[in-house]
């Protein structure tokens, strides 16, 4: 506060002096604006980019994260490349625990479906439709083994065949 005595009277102004650097973008290291411009990871969709935005969030490398996966740091770079479709859950699992978060969190939907067991999914499916595993293969357009062996969690099925399974789940039922 500034006080002024003149002729008796006193007159007083608040006397405020701040001074605050203004950060903008173009002062933000890239760990930082990557950060800023992407501050929840609930907006990503892939693997890699949950790998990529928790790895950064908690301040690790990519050499730390991939010892403590077990993997080449070239291996974990290639997971955050998008590089994969299918992440063995066993080393995400290792991430995740690092990160401190649920391995579902680091889960895209073919993985998540992948981790929820495809073969009871799939299984699931077909009889919801009230077909024979003959019948959903050729429905399908592959071979009666290759539907058994995913049933049987035997094969992994591969993201493009999930997203027409996808598609199947995912359509209103009419009823």
């Amino acid at each position: 506060m500034f006080y002024q005595n003149r002729n008796g009277t006193f007159r007083h102004a608040p006397l405020l002096v701040h001074r605050f650097r203004v950060i903008g973008n173009r002062h933000l290291t890239k760990v930082q604006q990557y950060l800023y411009e992407q501050p929840d990871p609930e907006q990503f969709t892939t693997v890699s980019d949950k790998l990529r935005w928790y790895r950064i969030q908690r301040g690790y490398l990519q050499h730390d994260v991939a010892k403590t996966m077990g993997v080449d740091r070239t291996t974990y770079s290639h997971y955050e490349e998008n590089a994969h479709d299918a992440y063995p859950l066993d080393k995400l699992t290792k991430a995740a625990d690092l990160f401190g978060i649920p391995v579902t969190a680091l889960l895209d939907d073919f993985n998540l479906f992948l981790y929820n067991g495809q073969g009871k999914q799939i299984k699931g499916l077909r009889k919801s439709m009230g077909l024979t595993q003959s019948q959903f293969a050729k429905y399908l357009g592959i071979s009666l083994g290759t539907l058994k062996n995913w049933e049987q969690d035997r094969v992994c099925i591969q993201k493009t065949t999930f997203e027409k399974l996808s598609a199947l789940l995912n359509a209103p039922t009419n009823g």
